[in-house]
């Protein structure tokens, strides 16, 4: 059965990341907690590669906090460097 062929990272559609286009205000303090492996997991594709800035919306310094969050993440284990199906 063939996928639509719309805008496609890999085997994964970009439909939540394109959604999430929208810029925050300015008065919006943007934080990434290591911790939160859900919020994280929005940013980063199905072969665990982060999603990058032109696609999630996000300023230069909110992709750098993003970052430095995914890849002390992946340092303690909290989400993988690579998907299972890619190992």
């Amino acid at each position: 059965m063939r996928q639509k062929h719309t805008h496609q990272m890999g085997n994964k559609s970009l439909g939540n990341a394109l959604a999430s286009k929208k810029k925050a205000s300015k008065n919006q303090v943007v934080f990434f907690d290591y911790r939160d492996e859900r919020k994280l997991k929005r940013f980063i594709n199905d072969q665990g590669k982060i999603i990058p800035r032109r696609i999630t919306g996000l300023s230069a310094k909110e992709q750098n906090l993003l970052t430095h969050s995914v890849k002390w993440a992946r340092f303690l284990a909290v989400i993988p460097y690579v998907a299972d199906e890619y190992k």
